[in-house]
Order: C-alpha cells, then structure tokens, then sequence
C-alpha cells in the first residue's frame, strides 16, 4: 500500500464528467502471425493475466480516506476481477475507419470506475471493411487513468504487452501475487497524522531549494526571446471554449521515411520540433479556413518526463512541461520551424532550471483536505463558464515507443495511435507515436469545438506536404534560422494520404 503523490491526486481533483482524465492508446493486430492464425478471447485473457505483474497498478485500486485527510492510497484489488477490464465487444455496421474511430471516441469519453483498479481494456472485432488492414484483424483499445499513469508510465503499461516474437513467451512474476486488506480507519488515521507531520518538516526544509528553483526559472524565463511567449496568456480560439462529453478522435499516419527524408534535407532538426511545425501549420491553416486565425502565435503545452532513472512501470506521475510557441502568425514553415526550435529550447532550460519536481512540491506545501476542496471548487466554478482565457491553446504530447516486433498474443501490431485528455481551457489534444516504419499523430477534441475532425485530419496532410516541399528547396531560407543541406536527398513528392480520410 503507497499514498499517491500529489501530482497523481490532482488528476483526480481535475476530472469533471466532460473531462475524464484518461490516456491511452488504440492497436490495430493481424493475427495471421499468431498460432494457428487466430486468436481466441479467452486467450487473451490468460495473456493478459500472464503480464499484469509487469505493471504493477494494473492490479491496484484507490482507496479513500473517509474523513479525506490525505491522497488516497493505492493497494492491491483484493476483489480484482480480470473480465471486468478485459472486455469483448464487436464494430456495429458499416464496420469501417469511421466507425471504429467513432467507436473509440465514446468509450474515452466515459469516466472510469474510480473504486477499480483505473484501466480498460476493449478487444474490439469485426474490420472486415477497414480499407488497408488485413481482413482477420481485430483492434485493442487500451484506457487507463493520469491519477495513476503519466505519458511514459501509460507507455510503459501498454508495451508490457507486447513481444518481440509472435510466439507465446510467459514471464514469470519474482513473487506470488497476493491481495492487500484495505487499512482500518483508526490506523489509517494515525499515518496520515505522522505522515502530514513529515510532510509539513520536509515543506519547511524544501523551501529554500524551491526559492533557489523560482529565482532560476526567472532568470532563464528573462532570458527568452520569443515574444509570443512573454504573454502569461495564449490567443483566444474555439479551443478555449466549453468542453463538452461528446469526443471526436481521429489520427494521420506519415511513413517515416518520408519524414526522415525531409529531417536529412533540412540539416536533421530534432524530430519532435519537426512534428512540432507540422501540427502548427496544421492549426494555422485550420483555423485559417475558418476565419479564426489569430495575429499571435499560438502556444502548446509540451510535457516533459522527469522521472529520471526510475522504472516507469511502477506508475504514478512524474511530469513536468514547457510552452512553445508553435508560429502559427508564422507563413513559411521552415522559418516555422525555426521559431519551434528556438522555443523548444528555451522552454525546456527554463523547465530544467525549474526543477522537475517544482510543481509537485510546491503542490504538497498544501495540506491535501484544503488543496483538493479549492482545486475541486475551482474546477467546478471553470466548468460553468463558456470561454476561458488560458496559457495554452493545445497540448502535444510525444509518446516514444520501444523498438520491437511488438506482438499481442502472437497478433503483429500494424497500427497504433494514441489519445489523450481534454480541459477546460484546452479543447484539442495531440499525440504523436508511431512505429519504426510511420509516425501517428492523433487528435482528441469533442464534437462542438471540432465538428469536422476529418477536415483537420487534411490539414496535417498539407502540412505535411508544405514542409516535404519547402526542404527541397536548394539554399536556405531566408531568416529561418534552419540549415538546409542541399546535397541531402530530396524528400520524396508521394503524397502521404493516410488510410483514415473519410
């Protein structure tokens, strides 16, 4: 038994029933690989439960303290049921991308069981009419909680998994599994007293490290040059209007080849700056089209994992983040490109100078009863305005997956994209992942901010194109800032028309 962190609870006191606070991802599987090509549910469930070891909070539930003294703790389900997490379900006609996304979509939007361990797992069948996909595959929609899961801890439950090989391996767990008893009040009481007392002495001897941590992420935050990012707020757009439970989630799939071909032709900026652009030429000519456009750039929230050394399959959260300006006020997207490096750099030496556990200790100098009733409040009294002034317009998390072969019972993984939470005040979600051979990037919005996701899905395509063809000019362009290496390969003129588009 383990009291979540205070980073982990705030999670939970942010969660509204139009704001489920759910990661996660969805994999399309062929399972032409697996024995006898076919994959029966109930073999699913005994490889599921062969590898739960691997993840230790896919076992463990929340519990709570009745007078709400301290974060609730987290203990091992003595009551854990398998098929509760593990569910069948099948694709209702036409049985086609737009169904399945649609599918997906609902099942996101719904709040889990916060008395259950927080995952779901939905073995979804009949894709006999996906266009691109092999006629026996079947998807697996994997949703789990922030409380107990950040980006690379999800990462980590998702590809616990997965095999290198398709043939069957079991792993073993060190020691037998056995159930927690839930903590007796008058017990649990006494350690929320001694622990609020340590907690208060570790507060008073961490005050002048979180000083020294302030001063140092004011100077790095003076010593920034981009101007979009001197403003405490981002422009105004849809974004930053009401969240509604209705989601809408759909993704784009570029071969990575044809990425890597214009990263080389443009002297091999970092890969997530790349990604970065493209998502903001994307807004740009979203919104654009729309007549929203606003004269400022706009501003993403970019989180950044500080958990270190540690083993992200313990769970929990360990995550700080940045602002980047994406330069959506920006026409040229290599001179785009050049203000997403400049920002992205920037903003990640003021998180470091930060420190990242700021925001979690600075969080914890408040007694959790008073921190969670005013965050809950404030969250309540957010939730019944319609717009919203807000520091960011959208979030882009980028999700690296481990190299492998990457196989679910024996099923090859031909497909993957990820999806993550909205709220209030940041209507649109970006997730990039991928395999070795493509780059996925998804989007999570609802219905009334975004209406016509597929249209947003085609300007992340000419965004794409935009980029393929201004890295084949010949010379540099002119004040990018960006190196163009006119002998690299030109990237390929193929369009990179994804599946989904519909």
């Amino acid at each position: 038994m383990r009291r979540i962190s205070a980073t982990d609870a705030v999670f939970l006191d942010l969660e509204t029933p139009n704001g489920p606070m759910i990661i996660g991802g969805l994999f399309i599987l062929d399972p032409s690989t697996a024995p006898n090509s076919f994959v029966r549910h109930r073999d699913i469930l005994e490889y599921v439960e062969s590898r739960l070891h691997l993840a230790p909070n896919l076992r463990r539930k929340l519990v709570y303290h009745p007078l709400g003294l301290d974060e609730p703790r987290l203990i091992d389900d003595p009551d854990f049921d398998l098929e509760f997490h593990v569910r069948h379900v099948a694709l209702p006609k036409p049985r086609d991308w737009r169904q399945l996304k649609i599918m997906a979509a609902r099942l996101v939007s719904r709040p889990m069981d916060l008395h259950r361990p927080l995952w779901e797992m939905y073995i979804i069948e009949g894709l006999e009419e996906l266009e691109g996909i092999p006629a026996d595959a079947f998807a697996m929609l994997f949703m789990m909680h922030h409380a107990t899961f950040d980006g690379k801890a999800g990462g980590a439950a998702l590809w616990a998994f997965m095999q290198d090989t398709p043939e069957y391996q079991p792993v073993p767990p060190d020691n037998r599994w056995v159930a927690d008893r839930k903590p007796d009040f008058f017990g649990w009481t006494v350690s929320s007293i001694q622990e609020g007392i340590g907690q208060l002495i570790a507060n008073v001897a961490a005050m002048p490290r979180l000083g020294h941590n302030i001063v140092s992420g004011m100077a790095a935050g003076e010593a920034r040059s981009i101007g979009d990012l001197d403003d405490l707020t981002a422009p105004a757009t849809r974004f930053q209007h009401k969240i509604t439970s209705h989601r809408v989630w759909d993704y784009v799939r570029f071969r990575m080849e044809d990425v890597q071909a214009i990263r080389n032709a443009l002297g091999k900026p970092k890969m997530n700056d790349l990604l970065v652009t493209l998502i903001g030429g994307a807004m740009r000519r979203y919104l654009s089209r729309h007549g929203e456009l606003p004269d400022k750039s706009l501003l993403a929230l970019c989180p950044i994992s500080v958990r270190g050394g540690g083993d992200p399959a313990a769970g929990g959260n360990f995550v700080s983040g940045m602002r980047v300006a994406l330069g959506t006020n920006v026409q040229d997207p290599i001179a785009r490109l050049s203000v997403v490096a400049d920002s992205s750099r920037k903003g990640k030496a003021q998180a470091e100078a930060v420190g990242g556990d700021f925001f979690g200790s600075l969080m914890a100098m408040t007694p959790y009863p008073v921190r969670s009733r005013l965050t809950r409040g404030a969250v309540g009294l957010v939730s019944r305005m319609d717009r919203f002034t807000s520091t960011i317009n959208t979030t882009i998390s980028n999700v690296p997956n481990p190299p492998g072969g990457h196989y679910f019972t024996g099923a090859k993984v031909v497909n993957y994209a990820g999806f993550g939470p909205l709220v209030e005040g940041s209507g649109l979600f970006h997730t990039i992942t991928g395999m070795d051979f493509e780059v996925t990037i998804s989007i999570t919005s609802c219905r009334e901010l975004m209406p016509d996701i597929a249209f947003y899905c085609s300007c992340l395509v000419d965004s794409f194109d935009e980029l393929r063809i201004a890295s084949a000019r010949p010379k540099e362009t002119e004040n990018s800032g960006v190196q163009i290496n006119a002998s690299a390969p030109r990237a390929r003129r193929r369009r990179s028309v994804p599946e989904n588009l519909n």
